[in-house]
């Protein structure tokens, strides 16, 4: 799939960037994200558990967080309201709901499979309603799970503002993948 990447080191270099101009600088939206990025294996090497196809779990700083990944939501799981409202919204069965949502959580468990190091990056809100941390999750320099798993075709994009950095780019690699018929579509 041909979709723009957005990289971690281009992110890490437009925040020192903004960091750098001081009050006077460019707007935050102008030249990209100022929301800090780190490491989460500060204090255990272990992989992410995996909630659903939306939501991991990381212990990092020696705690377990719940990390639901911004701007995007996957087909649930099992039969819940909110999987019934998917399969009306989407003109499918509640089985076909819960099969979706089951790939989209083998397709994360696969892409962070034994993964030590990863880093977030947040947006403009640090935890949701649930108290579960707001995250991009990156693997590498180029690898973000958030986009990963809407171009790969196992997520729809869902902007809550006013976390929407990525929304456009989301969007595009949705509407792509639709077309193209891959993952659950």
């Amino acid at each position: 799939m041909a979709h723009a990447k957005v990289t971690l080191g281009t992110l890490l270099l437009s925040s020192l960037i903004m960091i750098g101009c001081g009050e006077g600088g460019a707007s935050k939206r102008a030249s990209g994200p100022t929301t800090h990025i780190e490491v989460l294996d500060k204090a255990d090497a272990l992989p992410a558990t995996i909630t659903d196809g939306d939501t991991i779990k990381l212990t990092f700083d020696g705690e377990l967080k719940t990390i639901r990944l911004i701007g995007i939501d996957t087909f649930e799981s099992r039969k819940n309201n909110k999987a019934y409202r998917q399969a009306y919204e989407h003109h499918i069965t509640i089985e076909e709901v819960v099969e979706r949502g089951k790939k989209a959580k083998r397709y994360l468990e696969a892409k962070l499979s034994k993964r030590v190091h990863f880093y977030a990056q947040y947006d403009e809100e640090f935890l949701d309603r649930y108290d579960r941390t707001l995250a991009y999750i990156w693997l590498s320099d180029s690898d973000m799970i958030n986009m990963d798993i809407i171009c790969d075709g196992y997520a729809m994009p869902l902007t809550i503002q006013p976390n929407d950095t990525y929304a456009k780019e989301f969007q595009a690699c949705y509407e792509e993948a639709k077309a193209a018929h891959i993952g659950v579509w």
